[in-house]
């Protein structure tokens, strides 16, 4: 009995043992499914955070853009800093479309249709400054060619004659405008030099012309000039403007020609804008925004301001049917001197010019400064930019029809 009882107790043992056994072996399987499960990802918090920046970077970017487009509003005798944001609109939408491509990209929808819904917003302003106006061939036999050309004294007086001609002379033989306006024209009293005799033979096919010998404003014209009226803006290095009225196969014109204040950038100022471009550093980079935007630019934009109020009442006093504004402005499309000059007429590269339009070529200063607006019942054909390098500046051209 005693052998039995200690053999049943030994297997109960083992029966206890095996259920042991199996228990920890069913545990392992159950361990091993734990651990063959795929743990939850944790959020990439690196991820996230170039997330949150570039959301961040994309809405100040937007804004900007939205200030820069709308900163010709703004005159700069209130504040000058939203003159700067126009400045430099061009770079701003450029960041902008970067930041609208990479939102496709990363197919954030949402935010790419709120972008693009901002350029729509700044469309006036786009436009201002990108053309794709195809060439008119048959342009109305009634229209009159107008150049305006600031002339940098003709190529610092450079003579012109039969064998050596001056190459701006010889353009403006070649384009045959009706009417001519220059900036910057200057004669020499030495036979050696340009003199004004030379160009009066030169432009012998634009009989009529007024000069403002003192302000360096001047216009030829095929057509009589009625009358002509000096506008007393104030300026710190004589830039000026005046009225000249004209008699366009009968119609009565009053064509404007200016020349507003420069930003008086001096030739080193301007090849350490080069430099920097060429070869920036923070040192070259502090430089020019010390010396030329607020040393140079920012009394600039103020004067140019006055300039323009003054001007712009003129042009709205008139009683003149017609009217034509030719010049050198020295502001960009997007500045309170070109939206105040230009109120209610048409800018005529806008109407039917391509491209952007860069008249100022020197530097890497690659603007459209110069301007040939008009009224809105004259119509605007082909308005082009002439590629002569005699100059700081490209001359502009266009073909109006006076309805």
């Amino acid at each position: 009995m005693k052998d039995e009882g200690i053999a049943g107790q030994a297997r109960n043992d083992k029966q206890k043992q095996g259920a042991s056994d199996h228990d920890k072996q069913r545990q392992g399987r159950a361990s091993n499914r734990e651990k063959r499960k795929p743990r939850k990802q944790q959020p990439n918090r690196v991820l996230a955070f170039l997330r949150e920046t570039m959301t961040v970077v994309a809405i100040v970017s937007l804004l900007a853009l939205i200030l820069a487009a709308f900163s010709d509003r703004i005159s700069p005798l209130v504040t000058v800093l939203p003159a700067y944001f126009g400045l430099f609109f061009p770079f701003i939408l450029a960041w902008n479309v970067l930041i609208w491509i990479l939102w496709l990209c990363f197919r954030k929808w949402l935010q790419a249709g709120i972008t693009l819904l901002v350029f729509l917003i700044c469309w006036g302003a786009v436009s201002s400054y990108f053309q794709m106006h195809s060439l008119t061939k048959n342009v109305p036999a009634d229209c009159i060619k107008v150049m305006t050309y600031n002339v940098m004294s003709f190529d610092h007086l450079k003579k012109h004659s039969l064998t050596q001609p001056n190459e701006m002379l010889q353009y403006v033989q070649k384009q045959d405008p009706d009417i001519v306006c220059f900036q910057e024209i200057a004669f020499s009293i030495y036979s050696s030099r340009m003199t004004k005799e030379d160009v009066l033979r030169a432009l012998k096919k634009l009989p009529y012309y007024y000069i403002d010998a003192y302000h360096s404003n001047a216009v030829f014209s095929k057509f009589p000039i009625i009358s002509t009226q000096e506008i007393p803006i104030e300026s710190e290095v004589a830039n000026g403007a005046f009225i000249a009225e004209l008699n366009v196969n009968g119609k009565r014109v009053m064509l404007v020609n200016n020349h507003l204040e420069s930003n008086k950038i001096t030739e080193h100022e301007r090849t350490s804008f080069h430099d920097m471009t060429t070869d920036p550093n923070t040192h070259k980079v502090k430089r020019f925004f010390q010396r030329i935007l607020f040393n140079r630019m920012t009394p600039a934009f103020k004067w140019r301001a006055r300039q323009a109020n003054l001007i712009s009442k003129k042009i709205a006093e008139s009683t003149s049917p017609y009217t034509i504004v030719c010049g050198d402005f020295n502001d960009t499309p997007i500045s309170y001197t070109r939206h105040k000059m230009k109120g209610d007429l048409v800018d005529s590269f806008v109407e039917s010019g391509s491209g952007m339009g860069i008249t100022f070529n020197k530097y890497r200063f690659l603007f459209r400064i110069d301007y040939i607006l008009h009224s809105a019942n004259i119509k605007s054909y082909n308005t082009t930019v002439g590629k002569l390098r005699s100059s700081d500046h490209y001359p502009l051209t266009t073909c109006l029809q006076l309805k």
